[in-house]
């Protein structure tokens, strides 16, 4: 999801939160034609509390929808369809891979290619977000009623395995510029054993992360205009511009400027806050 760039619109959390949340990213969208915003991979869980309206997202495949006050969408490797009247409003949460074992005991895995309805897991950590953040009409209120709910329920002992933490850190410290045999031989393990327990984890690879965090920021720095998509993708680590239209396709099923053309919400709301995607999974 995307946000105007305003700096009323961005938070950071409480500081005992900072480990497991990058920020809290508010979005008030209205004034674009109806149509589909695509949710794009990104190096972070989804976390949305949605306002007004639920959100609704549709199934590529059969069409069906589905409506949600309060989503977590886990890491994926294509993009979801978020349908929407010309207007969405809510707050998303950008929980670090490491999020969902201290607020829910869960690995990030059990999300993995998938959005999961909060109240599933959790009904009263579901509704009483849903509830306080629609109450409230000021942002900042709505950001610190999200600290409240959060820091209530979060159980920061409860974290990954230390290497599987710190080898995420380190793809995320380096932009994805880190070759997973290096990353494996940093953390102590072999190869083969880190991918094993990476994907135990979080539910990709520590290959496709890595693509995910180079592709995470190159389509945040698109829509910003800044630079040539050729000097984006090298600041992204590509290799070139081909490598990075090879991503696109791969993420999204486009090239990143048929993706614009198709998706009105991308294409005139920049990223709320440069630090979505880079929340470290260590703490």
């Amino acid at each position: 999801m995307s946000a105007s760039r305003n700096d009323e619109l961005i938070r950071r959390p409480h500081p005992r939160l900072r480990p497991f949340v990058g920020d809290y990213a508010g979005y008030d969208i209205a004034g674009v034609p109806a149509g589909t915003h695509l949710g794009l991979p990104s190096g972070t869980l989804t976390f949305i509390v949605s306002i007004d309206e639920p959100l609704c997202q549709v199934d590529a495949v059969t069409g069906s929808r589905e409506h949600f006050d309060v989503l977590l969408a886990g890491l994926h490797l294509r993009s979801t369809l978020i349908a929407h009247p010309g207007a969405m409003s809510g707050i998303q949460i950008n929980f670090s891979p490491s999020a969902p074992r201290a607020f829910f005991g869960i690995p990030a895995a059990e999300f993995a290619h998938h959005s999961v309805d909060v109240a599933r897991i959790s009904r009263p950590l579901a509704a009483e977000l849903h509830e306080r953040v629609n109450l409230e009409t000021e942002w900042s209120a709505r950001f610190a009623a999200i600290d409240d709910v959060l820091m209530r329920t979060l159980d920061d002992t409860n974290r990954p395995r230390t290497e599987v933490a710190d080898a995420w850190h380190r793809i995320v410290g380096s932009r994805g510029g880190l070759p997973v045999a290096v990353v494996a031989e940093d953390v102590g393990w072999s190869r083969r054993h880190l991918g094993s327990q990476f994907r135990s984890e979080f539910g990709i690879g520590p290959k496709d992360a890595a693509r995910i965090v180079r592709f995470d920021r190159a389509r945040r720095l698109i829509p910003a205009g800044r630079g040539s998509m050729a000097e984006i993708a090298v600041s992204c680590g590509y290799a070139d511009q081909a490598h990075l239209n090879r991503d696109f396709q791969d993420f999204v099923g486009l090239s990143p400027s048929r993706w614009l053309a198709a998706d009105d919400v991308a294409r005139t709301h920049t990223v709320g806050s440069d630090s979505v995607g880079v929340a470290s999974a260590r703490g």
